[in-house]
């Protein structure tokens, strides 16, 4: 290499090693991001032990636990830590580095949720530990986190942090399963179902997420969602089979998107699917833990014609007008479930945005989080946006259902791929790469 070779080449290397170094101000957030994750787990094993020790005959409505010291603790730490580091990422970050009026777009969401907060909360209630209740506004304080994930340099360690999620609570859910005694719907729901929705998402990026050829994690991918299938019979929660088969779809999208064969990729899944079924058939099925799974595979197919939101949604009608969804009820808002005095949301997410927030909640709570999916989808990104769109995507279906916006750990690897999406950053070496293509 000549003399003006090496001269050309250092101010790309130095551009380089500056890009990978870590400033004080990202591993600040880093620091408060990884510790408040720690904290929502912490606070997640204290809820679960508390519901299982109150649950009477299996069964127990969650808002009626009580919790320990040590949960009200760790919730509130959880939530001081991740709002602070969106806080920060927010204050660094370059708005010519994301999605142009995104910044307008999360105030008016912002906005929304003041507007929310106004409406719902009496000053009494705004100085009390009500206001970081899971209605109130820090679930739309703790959306701040998109800013994290738009820091592409951050996704070197959220990569890790969702794999560590995903081998987390597969273990969990396989320790839940073999804690099930049998078919009883409510027994595995107390068990297990908290664990499966949370393991959904980083199982869904390891699925989703373009692996190196013969990496371990290539080969292990499939892993994690399998044992969420496999826990899905035993709640018997027609949602999650939804939520596979969105999966699945979306997975066949991006393979063909990185033009990946698709042929062998089916034989070899559907082959490997009845090899293990008539293998389970032959040698395990005398065994209790085969029994356990075939109840429970029978009364789910029992049930998936079951109608359990027409009752809900006509007592919902009843209860609140048309004319209360423009604005909401605000935060803290209750309705008439039938004989019941209802606080909280609807089978449906995106009803129970309307409920709380109105018009100008769901309108902006689209335009922040969904749409930069669909922005992302419509041109040719790099493939981990792509990745982070499909996560999105997949949480924007599964709101047509129960979920909703919260302060959980199901929720934060969604607000991450959010973040992705609206990220505009191009690394140096990609800006090198595009400078010799020219």
């Amino acid at each position: 290499m000549n003399a003006r070779a090496v001269l050309e080449r250092r101010p790309a290397v130095s551009r380089r090693a500056n890009a990978a170094r870590w400033t004080t101000a990202e591993r600040i957030v880093l620091t408060c991001v990884i510790t408040g994750l720690l904290g929502s787990f912490v606070a997640l094993t204290e809820f679960l032990a508390a519901m299982r020790a109150q649950a009477t005959s299996n069964s127990i409505i969650p808002a009626e636990v009580l919790k320990t010291p040590l949960y009200y603790a760790a919730h509130a730490a959880q939530i001081a830590l991740l709002v602070t580091g969106g806080v920060i990422a927010l204050h660094y970050t370059n708005p010519r580095l994301i999605e142009p009026g995104y910044l307008s777009r999360f105030a008016l969401f912002l906005g929304a949720g003041f507007l929310m907060t106004v409406r719902g909360y009496s000053l009494a209630e705004l100085l009390s530990t009500k206001l970081v209740d899971s209605t109130g506004p820090f679930v739309c304080l703790i959306s701040l986190l998109v800013f994290v994930g738009a820091r592409r340099k951050n996704w070197r360690v959220l990569n890790k942090v969702l794999a560590i999620m995903a081998v987390l609570f597969s273990t969990l859910a396989m320790i839940a399963m073999a804690h099930v005694q049998g078919a009883s719907r409510a027994e595995a729901t107390m068990q297990m179902a908290n664990v499966l929705n949370i393991l959904y998402w980083p199982a869904a990026w390891l699925v989703l997420k373009k692996h190196a050829r013969n990496s371990i994690g290539g080969r292990l991918r499939f892993f994690p969602i399998a044992i969420y299938a496999l826990g899905s019979v035993f709640v018997q929660t027609r949602l999650n089979i939804v939520m596979l088969f969105g999966l699945l779809l979306m997975y066949t999208y991006l393979q063909r998107k990185r033009r990946v064969p698709q042929s062998p990729v089916w034989i070899i899944g559907i082959g490997l699917t009845v090899w293990v079924s008539l293998a389970t058939a032959v040698f395990f099925s005398e065994t209790r833990a085969f029994r356990k799974l075939e109840d429970a595979a029978t009364a789910f197919s029992e049930r998936l014609d079951e109608d359990t939101r027409t009752g809900q949604l006509q007592s919902f009608m009843e209860s609140v007008g048309p004319s209360e969804l423009v604005l909401g009820r605000g935060a803290m808002a209750t309705w008439q479930w039938g004989a019941v005095t209802w606080r909280g949301g609807t089978d449906i997410g995106y009803l129970t945005l309307l409920l709380y927030g109105g018009v100008p909640l769901l309108v902006t709570y689209i335009l922040v989080h969904i749409r930069p999916s669909l922005a992302v989808l419509r041109r040719n990104p790099n493939d981990w946006q792509v990745t982070a769109a499909a996560i999105v995507l997949l949480w924007s279906l599964r709101m047509f259902s129960s979920s909703y916006p919260g302060m959980t750990l199901e929720y934060y690897p969604v607000l991450f791929c959010v973040g992705a999406c609206i990220s505009r950053e191009v690394l140096p070496t990609e800006a090198l790469r595009r400078g010799r293509h020219r």
